[in-house]
């Protein structure tokens, strides 16, 4: 059962709780014209949920010549002057009153730099939800691996049993799978490719609230 123990929801942030997937491609498109490199929406989709460092080991595949930290700091410069065109996603305060209400423990868990997490959290007035905020300058290893979402769990002081994570990337639920977390998956993109790896596929973050009896 889903909720039959549930004490924790984990929360991805990008394009989970808000609608920052179209910025960032226009962010790496903008990176990608400044240095002479093709950059397609394809490869942007296969970089989603595995963080920055991994774009730009991906541009650099292609033939950017920045380094990652170079790289990174150019998304995370441009992306953070454009955080007023983001929106919150529909359902997610919703859901976020209602897991406070019910008493659960309630983190972030996203492959951002702790820049932009805090941008963000800021930006919307989410922190006071959330006991736990971590970035993916936090752990060694990228989603897909469990790292992020097993020391979410641990700083919740939750077992793994006893959590949900909420995630909108490929990469997201694999590293919650690979933590043995039970996952929502909230897809942006394909919604078809996510059914192999979790029973729980809805279309928004209203109806993760339905699953979750909230």
């Amino acid at each position: 059962m889903l909720t039959e123990t549930l004490r924790a929801l984990i929360f991805d942030m990008d394009g989970l709780m808000i609608d920052s997937e179209p910025l960032w491609w226009r962010t790496e498109h903008l990176l990608a014209k400044e240095h002479g490199l093709a950059w397609t929406d394809e490869l942007a989709l296969g970089c989603v949920g595995g963080g920055l460092p991994n774009v730009i080991r991906v541009m650099q595949a292609h033939g950017l010549t920045l380094d990652v930290d170079a790289g990174v700091t150019f998304l995370v410069d441009a992306f953070s002057a454009r955080l007023t065109e983001l929106e919150l996603k529909s359902g997610c305060r919703e859901l976020l009153l209602a897991g406070r209400k019910a008493g659960l423990r309630l983190a972030v868990a996203s492959s951002s730099t702790q820049a932009l997490v805090d941008g963000v959290l800021d930006r919307f007035e989410l922190r006071s939800f959330f006991e736990v905020v971590i970035s993916g300058e936090a752990v060694l290893r990228a989603k897909p691996a469990p790292d992020i979402f097993l020391v979410a769990a641990e700083r919740l002081s939750v077992a793994v049993s006893e959590a949900v994570v909420l995630e909108d990337s490929i990469a997201g639920v694999q590293a919650a799978n690979s933590a043995h977390i039970k996952v929502i998956a909230v897809p942006e993109f394909e919604r078809a490719r996510f059914a192999p790896l979790t029973p729980h596929v809805v279309a928004d973050l209203h109806e993760a609230r339905s699953l979750l009896g909230l």
